[in-house]
């Protein structure tokens, strides 16, 4: 289930970040925390945007925060952020970013089946946009199960 891949402290619902860089921190400050990625594996990825664009703005409003595993990525983990105030992330066709999604792996293959489960999650009609506006952990745990409920 795509809830046991969020790291402790990885549901941040509602926050309020000033720009970009800004959204990257928040969504791998748990994963620091929690020894799952290096200092290193943040800023890479804010390096990574800065010279390759906005590539990690996957959908409208959804942004996948990662790295490369030798960029600092120690375990898999997951964190789920959600803003209350939209951010540019420089994407024209995928702006403003409402969930930032930060993704650690520590090698090619550990993570396929979290990926599996984040995708199906992403695509089911009106998960994303439901994750959104949830207001609790509580409320956007619920949403990963009614997911998992729907899969099983």
């Amino acid at each position: 289930m795509l809830g046991q891949y969020i790291s402790p402290g990885g549901i941040m619902l509602q926050e309020v970040c000033r720009d970009w860089e800004e959204c990257i921190d928040r969504g791998a400050r748990p994963l620091l925390e929690h020894g799952i990625v290096l200092p290193s594996y943040p800023a890479a990825v804010k390096r990574n945007h800065r010279e390759m664009g906005a590539y990690m703005v996957i959908a409208p409003g959804i942004m996948l925060s990662h790295a490369r595993p030798e960029d600092g990525a120690e375990a898999v983990g997951l964190t789920i952020l959600t803003l209350r105030e939209p951010v540019a992330f420089g994407s024209a066709h995928n702006d403003p970013v409402r969930l930032v999604i930060t993704l650690a792996t520590p090698d090619a293959k550990s993570h396929v089946a979290m990926l599996e489960d984040l995708s199906g999650f992403l695509m089911t009609e009106g998960m994303a946009q439901r994750l959104m506006e949830a207001q609790t952990e509580e409320g956007a745990q619920a949403l990963f199960e009614e997911y998992q409920e729907g899969v099983s």
